[in-house]
């Protein structure tokens, strides 16, 4: 969750303040600035939503970004990144060296072809079963840093029971290596056709009616084996709802059917929040 998150940096260099600034599917021009803190991880949400990156160097940028509105990090949509006047905007494209023609076109281009979400075709393969079938093309979860959340990864090779991964929504960044039990499992199985509700967003945000009491803020110790064995007080990775749709520790305290109540393991002051059974990822016991 964005609330969380604190991104990976991509490169060497120090974090600089920046400025994000495009606009939307209609032509209407948006733009806010961001601290150095949150440098790093607004650039990396510039990639998802086809915004442009202006660092604030120079005293020209740094006097046209104090016009721009103050990004909200946790926020979505509007609240992330605000509408501008089309003049600011202008002088904001000049700035970064294009013209705002270029940039609508190649905005709404984007939009077009649907390239405002990260690509789910960068050469994936399905997730393994269990962690000795993970073997190269397969989907797993990784953590990036401590206190940085989790990505999908695709496996580019194997050596014993080390991983060489590759991000799979970052595909230029540098490959890593990890141990096969420290990474987490997707649901291999793909949605349950038998739930006419299984493909729709309200499956995960729906509230579960409950079945037991919430579960007290006790230490979870229990890995569920399988998708089947989740229940409350499990640890389990979920994926949160935020532009950077990291996957982070979260503890089921309630239930109905396929449906959990979890709360993030690390941040018991973020919201709680609703997943099915197969939205859910799996950590190895031994993986710690």
């Amino acid at each position: 969750m964005a609330q969380k998150a604190t991104h990976r940096q991509t490169d060497s260099s120090s974090a600089v303040p920046v400025v994000l600034f495009g606009v939307d599917d209609n032509g209407k021009p948006k733009a806010a600035r961001f601290t150095d803190k949150h440098a790093n991880l607004a650039t990396k949400a510039a990639g998802h939503l086809k915004l442009h990156v202006l660092l604030i160097v120079g005293p020209v940028v740094v006097d046209l970004a104090g016009r721009v509105p103050s990004g909200r990090i946790h926020a979505n949509g509007r609240g992330f990144v605000p509408y501008i006047r089309r003049d600011l905007y202008a002088k904001l494209v000049a700035a970064a060296g294009s013209s705002p023609q270029e940039d609508h076109a190649s905005s709404q281009a984007a939009a077009a072809s649907g390239s405002t979400k990260p690509s789910s075709s960068n050469g994936q393969g399905d997730p393994p079963r269990n962690w000795d079938e993970i073997a190269p093309g397969h989907v797993v979860i990784a953590l990036d840093e401590p206190g940085e959340g989790w990505y999908e990864t695709i496996v580019v090779e194997t050596s014993g029971d080390m991983l060489t991964l590759r991000w799979r929504d970052y595909p230029r960044e540098r490959r890593i290596t990890r141990h096969r039990l420290t990474v987490g499992l997707l649901y291999p199985h793909g949605l349950p056709a038998t739930d006419p509700d299984s493909r729709s967003p309200k499956s995960q945000s729906a509230k579960p009616k409950s079945l037991a009491k919430p579960a007290s803020a006790e230490p979870a110790t229990a890995f569920p084996k399988t998708w089947d064995d989740i229940d409350i007080n499990c640890l389990v990775l979920a994926k949160e709802d935020g532009p950077w749709r990291s996957w982070w520790e979260a503890i089921p305290t309630d239930k109905s059917d396929h449906m959990f109540l979890l709360r993030w393991r690390d941040f018991p002051q973020v919201p709680a929040i609703t997943r099915p059974r197969w939205a859910l990822g799996l950590l190895h016991p031994n993986g710690r």
